[in-house]
Parts: structure tokens; sequence; C-alpha cells
């Protein structure tokens, strides 16, 4: 199974082939409008769940292709995060998460995780689980927030999950080679904030991480994708 997270930075319904692309199962769609992922379920049998402050605006969605589908979701604290429960193959329960400002309570990026790592480690984990998507985060920021990247790394090791770039690529958090994020489409402001984490279980059997390329991905978006594969 394939599982995808990629800011579309936009415009969903423009960017179908892209998203086809991925030859994703599962995906967590960042900055897309509810209406852009309602169309593309109906058009293709597929089930989802969208999360946001206005339907017509950006939000955050989680789309499912059979036989996998979106059992259960609810909207979580932090602004734009969840916890959806698919079904399939397999059980797994997915928190999807884009992470940036938030005027009330004023907390930002990387602090976002925090509030959401708050719900998770509040009950059990299940043995398949995923937090994935946009944190808008990196070690190297760490000194600009209190409950920063690598606070929140040691909160996720406690968890018994990693990230499966990380652990897949044998990058170093701070030291990835492969940016995720082009920050005002430059080339030269390259950055590894998109990250999907997985619980033990699923470590082990993950079989390929692979992210996007500058070049295949700039014309559709500030950030690439970033494509798992399990063996489930």
């Amino acid at each position: 199974m394939k599982f995808a997270t990629w800011n579309c930075s936009g415009a969903l319904h423009s960017k179908h082939r892209q998203l086809f692309s991925l030859d994703a199962a599962l995906m967590v769609i960042q900055e897309c409008s509810k209406q852009d992922v309602e169309q593309l379920t109906r058009s293709k049998g597929w089930s989802s769940w969208w999360v946001g402050s206005d339907s017509a605006k950006k939000g955050l969605a989680v789309l499912a292709k059979p036989p996998w589908f979106v059992r259960e979701a609810k909207a979580l604290t932090p602004k734009w995060s969840g916890r959806v429960v698919i079904d399939g193959p397999a059980t797994i329960e997915l928190f999807p998460v884009w992470a940036h400002k938030s005027e009330n309570p004023a907390i930002e990026y990387i602090e976002q995780v925090h509030l959401l790592l708050d719900v998770v480690e509040s009950a059990t984990i299940s043995p398949f689980t995923i937090i994935a998507g946009d944190f808008n985060s990196n070690s190297i920021w760490d000194k600009w927030y209190k409950k920063n990247h690598s606070s929140a790394l040691e909160r996720f090791r406690k968890l018994k999950m990693e990230s499966a770039y990380h652990l897949y690529s044998g990058s170093q958090q701070g030291a990835e080679r492969d940016p995720t994020h082009w920050n005002l489409k430059k080339k030269d402001a390259a950055f590894h904030i998109d990250y999907v984490f997985l619980s033990s279980p699923l470590l082990s059997k993950l079989t390929n991480v692979v992210v996007g390329s500058y070049d295949d991905w700039l014309s559709s978006s500030d950030h690439a994708p970033m494509v798992i594969k399990l063996n489930l």
C-alpha cells in the first residue's frame, strides 16, 4: 500500500493529474478546499474527510481509495488536524496535520504538533498508527520555539514512532538530503518540513520512501509530495 502526504498549495481541481501520479491508496493533502475534495471523491468513488474554517478555502483532507475507506473521523484541538480511522486490508489510525499559525491561541507551526501529541499521548496508541503532514518544522529552527522540533522528536520516540523518511534514507534530522519545500519557490531556499511518522509495527513493514523533485513538482506547488510504501 502506498501512502502519500502533499501540500498541494491550493487549486486541487486543476492538479488531478499530479495527484493521480502519486498512485497512493491513502493520502493526506494540505491546502485544498472541501469543494475540490468532494468533487474528486464523487467522480472517483473514493472516501474522504476534510477539515477547515471555510469549505471554499484551504483546509486539510484525507483521501482513501478502495479497498481502503474512511470509517470514522473527527477534528482535534490544533485547528488543522484530526483523528481518522481507516479500514480495509488492515485498520489504520491516522492523525493528519497541517501545522501553521494560530491567532487564538497564538501557537505556531511545531507548537501545533505538540498540541496534537498531547492528544495522541492521552490515549493508547493503536498498533498501526500514522501521524503525517506538513509540520512546517525542522530541527534547524529549534531556537525559535520553547516547544521545538527536537523535543517533539523525543515525544515521538516515547510513543515508539519514527520518521519513515529518516529511517529509510539514513538522514539525520536537520541534515536531510531531500527537501520537501522551496520557500517562495526558490530552489536555493529548500527545507525538509513534511513528515510521515509510523508506529513500530508499521516501521517493520516500510519498503520504500520517495520525495518528489524540484523539477517535477515546482509548477504545481511549493511543496514536494512524500510517498511511502508499506507491505500491507
